[in-house]
């Protein structure tokens, strides 16, 4: 899936009837689903069955299984309400019998009123930044094993490009800054949209909110999977432009970890908020 063309025919499901779809899995390097590939098809299964004058203004998931990348995804969509501004839907996505993700999500149609919010603390132009990719080969501080996992994790149709080096010091008050945009400009519907930002913003959140141990020589293996995402959007965006998200983790204890995010356009305006706590599990 090295393109938006990939991500695009990854995204889009079979449907079987009206709230019952399949879809079909990307090959990661760690052998399960990429929680960003079930939050967003849970996403897209649930767009296929509202109004097309509603679209999504927010959404909380749980990862419940690990899902397993050799069996297609079924995703069943329950209509929990219909009204004159918002609709209400649950997304049960199974394998093999088995939930492994619930997403509930809530869409409204387009209404204006008051306006406010906070600037983006962006402070480099991201056409003179390197890519995450290149700044992860060159690092001596996160572990090699670690390295490989997020070298092979990539959401490969999107590019990043870090404000900040892996190198240069980060702890739990630092707040990680990163440029990111489709490699292919491509034509989406809004639904398309909002689909693949929520692809993208599952990529470093989680191990963004472990990494600042590594700079303390922390050597001890730490266990980390997705246990639940939420997001909120506030405003239209285009993921083929430069978006700018703005991480930081506020709290690790009882084996688990706090990622919060913030996503700006170029002009910056915040367009969408994400929150997702994840394991964090010292192995030894």
């Amino acid at each position: 899936m090295e393109n938006s063309y990939g991500l695009t025919d990854l995204l889009t499901l079979k449907r079987i009837d009206a709230f019952t779809f399949i879809g079909k899995n990307y090959k990661t390097f760690w052998k399960r689903v990429y929680g960003g590939q079930v939050l967003a098809q849970s996403l897209h299964a649930a767009n296929q069955t509202v109004q097309s004058d509603r679209y999504v203004h927010s959404l909380h998931g749980y990862f419940i299984l690990a899902g397993d990348i050799e069996v297609p995804i079924e995703f069943k969509v329950e209509n929990l309400r219909d009204g004159k501004s918002f609709n209400t839907r649950r997304v049960t996505a199974f394998q093999k019998g088995k939930a492994i993700f619930v997403l509930s999500a809530s869409f409204q149609i387009d209404e204006k009123g008051l306006s406010q919010y906070e600037k983006s603390p962006a402070s480099y132009n991201p056409d003179n930044l390197v890519s995450d990719a290149e700044l992860l080969k060159k690092t001596k501080v996160i572990p090699e094993q670690i390295k490989n996992y997020l070298l092979s994790r990539h959401p490969f149709a999107f590019e990043f490009r870090p404000e900040i080096d892996y190198d240069k010091s980060i702890d739990y008050k630092s707040t990680r800054n990163i440029w990111f945009k489709l490699k292919d400009n491509t034509k989406l519907t809004r639904n398309q949209q909002y689909e693949f930002l929520a692809y993208a913003v599952d990529y470093d959140l989680l191990i963004m909110s472990v990494i600042s141990h590594f700079h303390n020589k922390y050597n001890d293996p730490v266990q980390t999977a997705s246990l639940d995402h939420a997001m909120w959007f506030h405003r239209k965006f285009d993921v083929n432009q430069w978006l700018m998200y703005s991480m930081k983790s506020p709290n690790i204890s009882g084996s688990k970890c706090l990622g919060t995010g913030y996503i700006y356009d170029r002009a910056g305006l915040l367009v969408a908020t994400v929150v997702q706590e994840g394991l964090a599990r010292i192995l030894n």
